[in-house]
C-alpha cells in the first residue's frame, strides 16, 4: 500500500476504528482479504487505498467472550487490558468492549538550528521528553438481521483520557555571529484534561428489489484542555515563565447513503454524504510572549458520487465521479474573517481496468484524490518552545489535489507495482522569521505549487515447507526544488525501502516470526534523511486448548536501528534533528476466547475524514 497513504480498513463491511481490533483476529477467523488500490467514487476523496477483511461466519447462538492482556517492557512498562463480550440469538447480535491502556513514551532530540538573518543565529538544543498517559475505552452496540435482506444496527463508543502528563527538559546553547550569546534551560510541564469522547453510529443495510441500499449517520464530540508551564532560565539574560491554556472543542455530525443496482450487465452505484464540523480552539498566554487567540472553524462538506462497473471478457472495468462542495468558515475572537474563509468545488474522477491474461493478474487505474489540512495545521495560535522557536498553523492553507496513475501485476507469488503521482498545492512543513524578531523562527505550513513522484515496488511471498517469506523492495523518487535559506535547493535523491518478513510453522503448535525492515537515506518533500533506519523484531507464539488460549512473546527493535536524522531547509533557516525513543522492548500478550463470534455489524461510518483531521 506504500505511496497510497494510510488505507481505510473494513471488517465485514464495518470501518475499523481501533487498530487493536486487528490483534483479535487469528488466521482461522479470516475468510478473505481484499486490497483496493483505486477506491471508487463512493469513498471520500481523501482515501487512497482500502483493505476489506471478511471473517468466517460463526455458527450457533449464545454468549462469547474474548480477553486480552499485554505487557510491554522498554525503559518503562506499558499495559493493555481488554475484554470483548458478545451475545447472539437468531438475528440479534449484542456486543460490548472495555479497554484500559497505560503507556509511557520517551523521546530524545539533538536539534541544531541556524537562522540566516542580519545576525547569524545558531542554536544547539538537547531535549528529553517523558509522556505518561492512561486511557479507558468502552463500546456497546447491537445489530439485528430481520432476514437475509435487511439489517439495522447501533454502535456507541466512549473514550476518556484519565491522565496525561508530559515532562520535558529543553537545554539550548545560542551563538550570535559565532560568539556565545546565551545558555537556556527550560523545564516544561504539561497536563491534559479531557471530557469523555463520544462516537455514535447508526445504520441500515437492505435489499430493495434488485438493488442494495445502505445508510449511515454519525455523531462525534470531544473536549480537552492542555495546561503548560514553561520555566525558562537564562544564563546571561532575563528569565521567563511562560504559561498556556489551550482548550479545544470538537463537534461533528454526518450522514451518508448509497444505492447499488444492476445495469446493462454491470453494476451502477449512486450516493451522497454530508458532514458538518464545528471546532473551537482557544489559546491563552497570560504573560503576552505570544498572542492570545480565540478561533473557531465551521465546515460543511456536501458530496455526491456515481460509480459504474462492467465485466469484460478478461476482467472488469470501473469508472466513477465524485463531486465535493466544501464551505469553510473561519472566525477569530468571535468575528467572521472573510479573507481566511473558503469555498471549494471539486470533481474527482476515477477509472480502472483489471483482469487476467494467462497467469498474470493486472490492474491499471487513474484516480484524483485530495488531502485536506488537519485542523491543527489550520490553527492560528502560536506554541512557545523557547524565545528563539515558536510553532503555529496557517488558516490560509488550501487542500492538496493528487492525480495518481498506477499499474499492478501479479504472477504466482510475485507482485509488481508502478505508481506516478502529481500533487498540486502540496502542504509543506516550513518556517519564517518573526517580524521585528529576526532571531525567532516561526515553524508553520505553506502550500507548494506541485510535487511529482514515482513509486516502484517488487514483492515476493513464497512458501517453502514450514517457511513463509514476505519480501518487498520499494523505490520512491520525487522531482522537487524550491528556494530556501538563500539559494535554490533540489530534492531528487530517491528513498529505498526493503523488508524481509519470515514466518516459520514449527511442531507442537509454535509459530516463529522474524521481521527485518530497512529504509535508506534519501529525500522526502523538503527533508533530507541523513541516516538509514532498520528494525529487527522476533516473535514466538504458542496456542493451547484448540486455540482458545494463546501466548505470544516478542522482542522489538533488537538492533536499536530506529534513530532518525533529518535536515530541513526553510525560508531563512535550517534545522537538523537527531531523534530517538525507547523502541527496544520486550512484550508478552495472552489471549483467551470462549465461543467468540465476530460482530456482523454493517455500519461503515460517515464523516471519517473530518474525524481524522480533528
Amino acid at each position: 500500500m506504500l505511496g497510497k497513504g494510510s488505507p481505510l480498513i473494513y471488517i465485514n463491511g464495518r470501518k475499523l476504528r481501533d487498530i487493536a481490533e486487528l490483534d483479535q483476529l487469528t488466521s482461522e477467523d479470516i475468510k478473505s482479504v481484499e486490497v483496493v488500490r483505486n477506491p471508487g467514487a463512493r469513498y471520500d476523496a481523501t482515501v487512497g487505498a482500502v483493505v476489506r477483511i471478511r471473517t468466517v461466519k460463526r455458527q450457533g447462538d449464545g454468549f462469547g467472550v474474548s480477553l486480552r492482556s499485554s505487557y510491554d517492557q522498554s525503559q518503562n512498562s506499558d499495559f493493555v487490558e481488554q475484554a470483548d463480550v458478545n451475545y447472539r440469538h437468531n438475528g440479534l447480535d449484542v456486543f460490548a468492549m472495555v479497554r484500559f491502556d497505560k503507556t509511557t513514551a520517551l523521546q530524545n532530540d539533538i536539534l541544531e538550528q541556524t537562522a540566516f538573518t542580519d545576525t547569524l543565529w545558531t542554536q544547539k538544543n538537547y531535549q528529553h521528553s517523558n509522556t505518561d498517559s492512561r486511557n479507558i475505552d468502552g463500546r456497546i452496540g447491537f445489530n439485528y438481521d430481520f432476514n437475509e435482506y435487511h439489517s439495522i444496527g447501533l454502535r456507541y463508543d466512549l473514550s476518556n483520557v484519565l491522565h496525561t502528563d508530559m515532562h520535558s527538559a529543553f537545554d539550548s546553547e545560542i551563538w550570535a555571529d559565532g560568539l556565545p550569546y546565551d545558555i537556556l534551560h527550560s523545564s516544561i510541564v504539561a497536563n491534559a484534561k479531557s471530557q469523555p469522547e463520544h462516537q455514535l453510529n447508526i445504520y441500515y443495510a437492505g435489499q430493495i428489489g434488485k438493488g442494495e441500499l445502505t445508510w449511515d449517520a454519525d455523531y462525534y464530540g470531544n473536549t480537552y484542555t492542555q495546561y503548560t508551564l514553561n520555566t525558562e532560565n537564562s544564563q546571561d539574560h532575563e528569565d521567563r515563565t511562560v504559561t498556556s491554556d489551550n482548550r479545544v472543542d470538537n463537534q461533528l455530525a454526518a450522514t451518508k447513503a448509497s444505492y447499488t443496482h444492476p445495469l446493462w450487465g454491470g453494476s451502477f452505484s449512486v450516493g451522497g454524504e454530508y458532514t458538518y464540523t464545528n471546532r473551537h480552539d482557544d489559546y491563552v498566554n497570560q504573560e503576552g510572549y505570544v498572542p492570545t487567540t480565540y478561533t473557531r472553524i465551521r465546515e460543511q462538506n456536501f458530496a455526491g458520487y456515481a460509480q459504474y462497473s462492467h465485466p469484460l471478457p478478461f476482467g472488469q472495468a470501473n469508472i466513477g465521479l465524485r463531486y465535493e462542495h466544501v464551505d469553510f468558515d473561519y472566525f477569530e475572537n468571535g468575528t467572521f474573517v472573510p479573507g481566511q474563509s473558503r469555498v471549494y468545488d471539486n470533481v474527482f474522477p476515477n477509472a480502472s481496468v483489471n483482469g487476467q491474461l494467462g497467469k498474470v493478474q493486472f490492474q491499471v487505474s487513474y484516480a484524483a484524490k485530495t488531502q485536506r489540512p488537519n485542523y491543527s495545521q489550520l490553527r492560528n495560535n502560536i506554541t512557545y518552545a523557547n524565545r528563539f522557536t515558536w510553532q503555529t498553523g496557517n488558516p490560509l492553507l488550501k487542500p492538496s489535489i493528487t492525480h495518481d496513475v498506477t499499474a499492478v501485476g501479479v504472477w504466482r507469488f510475485l507482485q509488481a507495482m508502478v505508481s506516478y503521482k502529481m500533487v498540486q498545492d502540496y502542504i509543506l512543513y516550513w518556517g519564517t522569521q518573526v517580524e521585528n524578531q529576526s532571531a525567532t523562527t516561526l515553524i508553520n505550513y505553506v502550500n507548494h505549487d506541485r510535487l511529482p513522484s514515482l513509486t516502484v515496488m517488487l514483492a515476493a511471498s513464497p512458501t517453502i515447507g514450514i517457511w513463509n517469506l514476505n519480501a518487498s523492495a520499494i523505490m520512491m523518487k520525487q522531482w522537487f526544488s524550491l528556494d530556501a535559506a538563500g539559494q535554490k535547493r533540489t530534492y531528487n535523491n530517491p528513498l529505498f525501502i526493503g523488508s524481509l518478513n519470515n514466518t516459520f510453522t514449527l511442531p507442537a503448535g509454535f509459530l516463529l516470526t522474524a521481521d527485518f525492515s530497512y529504509q535508506s537515506c534519501g529525500q522526502v518533500q523538503n527533508i533530507t534523511l541523513k541516516r538509514p533506519q532498520y528494525t529487527l523484531n522476533i516473535g514466538l507464539r504458542k496456542s493451547f486448548l484448540n486455540d482458545a488460549l494463546s501466548i505470544e512473546a516478542r522482542a522489538n527493535d533488537l538492533l536499536l536501528g530506529c534513530k532518525q536524522e533529518a535536515l530541513l531547509y526553510m525560508e531563512s533557516s535550517q534545522m537538523k534533528d537527531l531523534s530517538w525513543s525507547d523502541t527496544r522492548s520486550f512484550s508478552l500478550t495472552v489471549r483467551y476466547k470462549f465461543n467468540a463470534a465476530k460482530s456482523k455489524y454493517k455500519g461503515t461510518g460517515a464523516g471519517q475524514d473530518a474525524i481524522n483531521r480533528m
